[in-house]
């Protein structure tokens, strides 16, 4: 089995940096941005982490988001390599927020999880052992989705230079939006057919 000492990290340029975990009980190793990325609002962005990683035989690498970051309405994206994978790590960036995001160097972005592979034999079957959940799918223990037809409302929606957002009729009755920017929008909603 190759590498069964650990994992392999190569750095492809100075300053990259390296893996680190924020604590000993850390599931995922933090990996770094070495320059700043703007990723619009409502847009994604490739981002290099310039190190090249090569994990144990029988395991995978998975890149998953860091809590501070989906915090910032950011995602991740295309985030799986395998053991045999040696290129250039590449982290997808989504911005799901309604303002545009900028990477800092140095900020951990992302962090990487090593998972073994479960390499058990796929049969296929003419019919699929009884359990007691059976063909219940999505949603089925118990819990149901409930759609209730609603009558529209209008409401102003009021935002300050934090981008924190207010749902007042009366600006006058919010001592911070006295001060700040009101963001108006104008929106024609169709009735229903």
């Amino acid at each position: 089995m190759e590498n069964e000492m650990g994992i392999q990290v190569q750095r492809l340029d100075a300053r990259a940096g390296i893996l680190t975990k924020e604590s000993k009980l850390a599931a995922g190793q933090d990996l770094y941005r070495i320059k700043d990325i703007l990723i619009p609002a409502n847009n994604r962005a490739l981002a290099k982490i310039i190190l090249a990683i090569a994990v144990s035989e029988g395991t995978y690498g998975h890149i998953s988001p860091r809590s501070g970051l989906t915090t910032k309405d950011m995602t991740v994206d295309a985030g799986v390599f395998d053991a045999d994978c040696r290129r250039e790590v590449k982290v997808l960036l989504i911005n799901d927020g309604i303002i545009d995001y900028r990477t800092k160097i140095g900020e951990r972005i992302v962090q990487l999880i090593v998972e073994k592979i479960d390499d058990q034999e796929w049969m296929e079957m003419d019919r699929l052992d009884e359990t007691e959940r059976a063909g219940k799918g999505f949603r089925s223990r118990g819990t149901r989705l409930e759609f209730k037809e609603t009558q529209p409302t209008i409401c102003f929606l009021q935002a300050n230079a934090n981008q924190e957002f207010y749902d007042y009729s009366d600006i006058n009755q919010h001592p911070i939006l006295r001060k700040g920017h009101v963001l108006l929008f104008n929106t024609i909603i169709p009735k229903p057919i």
